[in-house]
Order: C-alpha cells, then sequence, then structure tokens
C-alpha cells in the first residue's frame, strides 16, 4: 500500500512548481482561502494544496501548462488513467485527487472573478470499487428535496433561511447575486431588483408566487427595520446584515438539515441550487408551474438558456445531469 505523502514526494519538486502556470496557481490560493474562511480544517485544506500542486505539475508536463480551466474531459480523463496506471496510486487516492480538482474548478465556476461555467471534471466518473464519496454525489437536489426542506426549515421557524433556499431556487441565482438582492420591491410582482451577474450581465431574479408568500411572512416577522438586505444576524438593535461568506454557511447548514430528513450525508452548496433548478426545469419537475394539460410543464433548453443567463446552450446543457443512459433504455425497453 502506498504510505500517506509517498505519492506527492514522488511528483513534487520545487523548480518544476516555479514554472506552474501563474493563473493556475493563482486560482488554489483563491481556493484555499475561500475554505479558509469557511473554517475548514487546517490538515484538510493541507491535503487539498498537495493534491492540487500535483494536478498543476502533471499539467505542466503533460499538458503544455494549460490553465485548468481550459482543459477538456479527455484532459481529466487521461490525468485519472495517468494516477491509476503510470504512478499506480490506489482507486481512492486517484478519486481523491479528482475529488479535489472537482472541488476548485466548483468554486471557480461559483466566482465571478473567473470566466468560467463548465465544470467539465464533475463528468468524468471516478474509478470503481474504492470511489470516494465526494460532495458532488449529492450536487442535485430534487424538487421533493427541496420542498421538503422548505417545510421542514418553515416548521423550525426558520423562514428566513426558508426564503434564501427557495429564492435561490426559482431564480437559480448565483451566491453573488443572491447577496444583491434587496428587501424592498421583494412584495411588489415576482421579481427582485436589478443584480449584475456574470460578465456584467444584468437581471432581476424571479420566483414563484409561494415563495413571494413566504417572503411576506418572513418580513412580516422581522419587524421594521432600516437594512436593505433581506438576509441579516441578530435581532433588535442587534440586527446587521449578514457577510457574503455567512450565506454561504447558511446554504451549508441546510444541508445538515436535510441530512436528517433524509437519514444520510447529503452535501450541498449554494450553487448547488442553481444546477438542481436547470435540471428541475428541462425535466419539468417542479409541480407549482403545470402545461395546459395540468402537468408539470418542461422546458426546452433554450427556455432555460435564456433564464439562467447564458450565452451558449452547451453552457446550459452542462449544469444538467446526463441522461444518456436512460435515454437509451426507454429505447430498447430495457
Amino acid at each position: 500500500m502506498t504510505k500517506r505523502g509517498r505519492v506527492y514526494n514522488r511528483i513534487f519538486n520545487e523548480d518544476e512548481w516555479e514554472e506552474v502556470n501563474k493563473e493556475n496557481k493563482l486560482m488554489i490560493e483563491d481556493f484555499i482561502e475561500e475554505y479558509r474562511q469557511r473554517k475548514i480544517k487546517d490538515s484538510t485544506i493541507k491535503q487539498y494544496m498537495n493534491d492540487l500542486r500535483i494536478v498543476m505539475i502533471y499539467i505542466l508536463r503533460k499538458l503544455e501548462n494549460k490553465s485548468i480551466i481550459e482543459l477538456n474531459k479527455k484532459d481529466f480523463r487521461r490525468f485519472s488513467l495517468y494516477l491509476s496506471q503510470e504512478l499506480q496510486v490506489s482507486n481512492a487516492r486517484a478519486n481523491r485527487l479528482m475529488s479535489a480538482v472537482r472541488s476548485l474548478l466548483t468554486y471557480i465556476e461559483d466566482d465571478d472573478d473567473y470566466e468560467y461555467d463548465n465544470n467539465i471534471a464533475k463528468k468524468v466518473k471516478g474509478l470503481p470499487k474504492e470511489a470516494v464519496k465526494t460532495n458532488e454525489d449529492d450536487f442535485f437536489l430534487s424538487f421533493e428535496q427541496v420542498m421538503k426542506l422548505r417545510n421542514e426549515l418553515i416548521e423550525r421557524d426558520r423562514l428566513q433561511d426558508a426564503v434564501l433556499l427557495m429564492v435561490m431556487f426559482d431564480s437559480a441565482a448565483r451566491r453573488n447575486e443572491a447577496f444583491q438582492i434587496n428587501k424592498t420591491g421583494l412584495l411588489d410582482g415576482n421579481r427582485a431588483n436589478e443584480v449584475v451577474g456574470k460578465r456584467g450581465k444584468k437581471y432581476k431574479p424571479a420566483y414563484l408566487n409561494d415563495t413571494k408568500e413566504l417572503i411576506s411572512e418572513y418580513l412580516k416577522q422581522r419587524g421594521e427595520d432600516d437594512i436593505e438586505s433581506p438576509w441579516i444576524v441578530g435581532k433588535g438593535e442587534s440586527k446587521r446584515p449578514v457577510t457574503y461568506g455567512a450565506l454561504y454557511d447558511r446554504v451549508v447548514s441546510m444541508s445538515k438539515v436535510l441530512s436528517e430528513l433524509e437519514g444520510k450525508k447529503i452535501e450541498f452548496f449554494p450553487h448547488s441550487l442553481r444546477h438542481s433548478r436547470i435540471e428541475c426545469l428541462l425535466q419539468g419537475e417542479d409541480t407549482r408551474i403545470l402545461d395546459k394539460d395540468g402537468n408539470p410543464k418542461k422546458y426546452s433548453l433554450e427556455e432555460v438558456q435564456l433564464f439562467a443567463n447564458h450565452s451558449d446552450p452547451k453552457t446550459t446543457q452542462s449544469y444538467a445531469k446526463d441522461h444518456t443512459d436512460e435515454i437509451v433504455d426507454n429505447m430498447f425497453g430495457f
């Protein structure tokens, strides 16, 4: 069995690290800084750092030192094979390295400082038998799970969290976009104020009527104050707007509630709600939106592309699940 640290020591050296693409290094620094803000254990952060250094040196050696966001699915698949065949690491170790890549790219995908919307690494399957469960395994929440969580948050008198969940889900808003939403005007229609998304795109996040009713209930409970943000902490005179990082923690705390309800560990993050909403609309799972025959309405890729503010339908498609096997099985009655 490969001892801890031996794989890292076999690959990493300072001279090559100096040559690694500066953009790749910067992305790692930003990612690690985000994880420190989340209060992730130092040992876990060190593990991520070591794993990602291995990845970047591989890119330097084998892939012309490209930016990691320029790599395609074949590049990541070859990296996985390189780990198992050339380095002969265990499947569990190979999958852990791929998990580090997926986590980094999930962060990059959610960060407005980077022009990246298509986490290709998520589409590379882990190696069998020894597969490591990653956060991405529970990346998509079903509509039923979202509504179950909504109702439980209301039951626990966590109205603000229920509103945050449903506004982000209904609108597919990124965390930065949800952070820009103002309290004023939320009950005037079915859209929030104008926010600025990726690449400077401006739009007004939309939400359904039952979410609007939930917002109304929450604002009544909250009472009068001069804070414009709907997302606050504290009570009475100690009320104040939440920080950008705290909004992330709020969503993560909801995954713990859903884990209790489902009886198994489920981890999801702010961007998970965006992916889940896009999948929900494409598959026609939202029972609150019915077609003329009374069935949950299924939207076209082009419609969902406009809703998600994507420039390319391929980007929208990349947010959804791969249903290829299911389609083929249905074709032949398997």
